[in-house]
């Protein structure tokens, strides 16, 4: 059985593809991701809340968390 994964700072692209590592390539990953997130309003106020900002290349272990709370784990 797999141990849960502890939220830690994270690239998001690095998370992109933990979400979907069959996508052909990291940007197709990271719209994924995106779409995702932008679906669950719920999440993207928390997210903000937390400091997200769109552009943002990395997530902090708050961000992540709060991701792994809505998706679940990768």
């Amino acid at each position: 059985m797999n141990k849960p994964l502890s939220p830690r700072p994270c690239g998001k692209r690095e998370l992109a593809r933990m979400y979907f590592p069959k996508t052909v390539n990291a940007a197709s990953a990271v719209a994924n991701l995106r779409n995702l997130m932008l679906c669950n309003r719920d999440m993207m106020e928390e997210l903000k809340a937390a400091g997200y900002k769109a552009h943002a290349k990395i997530l902090t272990p708050r961000q992540v968390g709060i991701i792994y709370q809505y998706l679940g784990e990768p």
